[in-house]
């Protein structure tokens, strides 16, 4: 169920921002290439529900789903920038939720499957928790008999998510030959107690759902009653890894604002220095600053190397 609080629906969004450089390295419309080897599809601004807590709040919710549902000649452009791109084996389907493009992820995951690198196609989706019964499953069914490896990450936050629904639109989707992994956030009044993350992550194991992600809640006009410190999420990790076994247990990421980097956050069983740490660029930022300031610098990069025949048509950098 969700609710409508009316003390938070008018905190207004930034259309400007750009959190995680993903509009800097769009190299097509909808196609982020930010880290080696993978790029993101982002096939629609439209969810089932939006999340309050959402990063992408600067496209997603804001009145602009009919601007990012992509076409077929951006979705065919997307696929003709990674036909030219061979380093790209894996690309990853969000937005957005994917599922509420059908007939664009129809196209673009048969088109991405056909292409002889890309061995691994992710979707990204909320859809089996959010509106279990609106799956399209007869879709995703035709989509894992593709030649790329399957994969769909669940996005979940809290046990109570896990409904009997949900919990059957899982089973099917693994009998369909998908791995199954899940991403979350830490989320203050929502997940952030020991016996909370305990039950849910447990539960995916043994419904067959990999953990894969605990997020750190970056601080954001509209997030800000969320977010946790690292501190906070470093003692219920520590914790958490305790109690569990490895199979349940999630790694749990800080991703870098305004820069390159998803590092993996070491828990309180290692005697580390967490005042600074360093991006994927090898700059050194501050992480009590990194992690809690609304407003973060960004800095200017270039798209990961490209080879073939991009690199030979000087495709920009963008």
């Amino acid at each position: 169920m969700y609710l409508f609080d009316p003390e938070h629906e008018d905190l207004p969004a930034n259309r400007d921002a750009d959190l995680f450089l993903e509009k800097q390295l769009t190299r097509t419309k909808g196609l982020v290439y930010k880290y080696p080897g993978r790029a993101i599809v982002l096939l629609s601004y439209t969810c089932a529900a939006n999340c309050r807590y959402c990063e992408r709040q600067d496209r997603v919710g804001v009145g602009l789903d009919s601007e990012g549902r992509l076409q077929p000649e951006e979705i065919d452009a997307a696929v003709s920038f990674v036909a030219e791109s061979p380093e790209i084996t894996e690309v990853i389907f969000s937005g957005g939720d994917p599922l509420t493009h059908p007939v664009g992820l129809d196209r673009a995951w048969r088109a991405m499957a056909a292409l002889p690198q890309v061995a691994i196609l992710r979707i990204h989706t909320r859809f089996p928790l959010q509106a279990p019964d609106k799956v399209d499953f007869d879709l995703l069914e035709g989509l894992a008999g593709c030649d790329a490896m399957p994969y769909l990450s669940l996005h979940i936050d809290h046990p109570d998510e896990l409904t009997p629904e949900t919990e059957a639109a899982i089973g099917r989707l693994r009998r369909m030959g998908y791995v199954l992994i899940s991403q979350s956030v830490f989320l203050k009044g929502v997940n952030d107690d020991l016996d909370v993350l305990d039950r849910m992550f447990t539960r995916l194991a043994q419904l067959g759902v990999c953990p894969y992600y605990l997020y750190h809640c970056h601080p954001i006009a509209t997030t800000m009653r969320f977010v946790m410190t690292l501190d906070e999420e470093i003692e219920l990790m520590s914790r958490l890894r305790e109690r569990i076994s490895g199979v349940a247990c999630p790694q749990h990421i800080f991703e870098m604002r305004g820069t390159t980097g998803k590092l993996v956050v070491p828990t309180d069983h290692w005697s580390v220095d967490l005042t600074s740490v360093c991006d994927f660029t090898g700059a050194t930022q501050d992480v009590r600053s990194v992690a809690m300031d609304v407003e973060l610098p960004t800095v200017s990069l270039s798209a990961p190397a490209k080879t073939g025949a991009q690199a030979a048509d000087g495709m920009p950098d963008g």
